[in-house]
């Protein structure tokens, strides 16, 4: 059966979206080094992305569930395009924090909003059924483009390490053009006040003991994925990868997680959504411990790509999960709530994460990421007998 409009433009829109931020990534981490930044430097800007992102999302929440998604969105998309811009065109500590606290800002208003806005979307259309099959797809089709993000972040390089982002910065002008021009707005709970909406979701958060133990479990899966993004491209650099490389190497890490998210529903309808994340929690563990163990750029390349496929494997999963058990209207707001204690958890992590690999090695870092990802594993088993107990009942069909 073929995707409603909606689901189209959801992935159209994420899709070129995200191909602005692959750009933008393929050369982060070594274009910071090269402006002089070391590890404590940049966990700290991080630190500061994600306390930002922490304080931004519970007003960014309550400002798409009052004001509207698509509003947020194309807020969010604007300030994202200055932000890459800053990015771009700066080369010292304190303009690369303010960049990161802009890009915050933009990441707030749009992280928790698109969801929103295509879950009530279908909801009012009565296909919420449908996000099972769009989540995975979405994803795939982001990350495919991930290969040519890589690819183009490697051939503008090339001339400079600065063009990635400034190429970073259109696309993203080009996807809150689509939205401006495609989407229908919609609200949440358009007549409460800020207080209201965050107090009602941190109760339902408080009270659903399936979404504590499910977030719980997401804060240190996705601490242990920040380890990885902090030390892969200087790692494969260490062990003789060539930097004119990392864009084509992007490309295939995207390869990883695309077949990860293809395989996502297929394993979690098989095994159950509890053990598949499970498996990929236990398969990421796997790979940080074996990375220190191997010595040349391709095996380490191959176990970082381990890793991706981990995180392709997890992340269409429990976006259908977590949205079973939140209420249509405080998504936004819920979803901004949870964003915000997984970005104080990874900030958290951050800063512990910089000095220590400055003053011992990256292959401490490895342990840290192991040890993050052998966390996860018993608190998804958890929430699926919670979740079993408390039903689905905010999102019937998912």
């Amino acid at each position: 059966m073929p995707l409603s409009r909606t689901s189209r433009e959801y992935i159209a829109y994420t899709a070129i979206l995200n191909s602005g931020f692959f750009v933008f990534q393929s050369y982060y981490i070594i274009y910071l080094t090269v402006n002089g930044l070391n590890y404590t430097d940049i966990s700290l800007i991080f630190v500061g992305n994600f306390v930002a992102l922490a304080i931004f999302n519970l007003f960014a929440g309550d400002f798409a569930d009052r004001h509207g998604r698509k509003r947020a969105l194309l807020i969010g998309g604007a300030i994202n395009v200055f932000g890459f811009m800053v990015y771009g065109l700066s080369s010292s500590i304190l303009y690369f924090l303010m960049a990161e606290i802009i890009l915050a800002g933009s990441a707030a208003l749009i992280n928790g909003s698109v969801e929103a806005w295509f879950i009530d979307s279908l909801r009012a259309e009565n296909k919420q059924s449908e996000a099972k099959r769009t989540f995975p797809l979405n994803s795939s089709v982001s990350n495919l483009l991930g290969i040519v993000g890589g690819l183009v972040g490697s051939i503008f390089a090339a001339f400079a390490l600065n063009l990635p982002m400034l190429v970073g910065a259109a696309l993203t002008a080009v996807a809150t053009l689509f939205a401006f021009f495609l989407f229908k707005e919609n609200f949440g709970e358009k007549s409460s006040r800020f207080a209201g909406l965050v107090k009602e979701s941190l109760s339902h958060f408080r009270h659903s003991a399936a979404l504590k133990d499910l977030t719980y479990a997401e804060m240190f899966r996705t601490s242990a994925i920040i380890v990885y993004f902090i030390i892969y491209q200087p790692y494969l650099v260490l062990q003789g990868m060539g930097k004119e490389f990392l864009g084509i190497y992007f490309s295939a890490l995207m390869v990883s997680i695309v077949a990860g998210n293809l395989l996502s529903m297929k394993l979690s309808d098989r095994l159950g959504r509890h053990r598949m994340l499970a498996l990929a929690g236990v398969i990421l563990f796997a790979s940080y411990i074996l990375q220190p163990l191997v010595h040349t750029f391709l095996l380490a390349g191959l176990l970082f790509a381990i890793g991706g496929f981990t995180s392709g494997l997890a992340m269409p999963t429990v976006m259908i999960w977590r949205n079973s058990l939140i209420p249509s209207r405080i998504r936004a707001s819920t979803l901004a709530v949870l964003s915000s204690l997984l970005n104080l958890a990874a900030g958290a992590m951050t800063l512990a994460l910089g000095p220590l690999i400055d003053s011992s090695s990256l292959e401490a870092a490895m342990y840290i990421g192991a040890a993050l990802a052998a966390a996860s594993v018993p608190l998804y088993l958890i929430a699926n007998r919670h979740s079993a107990g408390a039903g689905n009942e905010s999102m019937p069909g998912l």
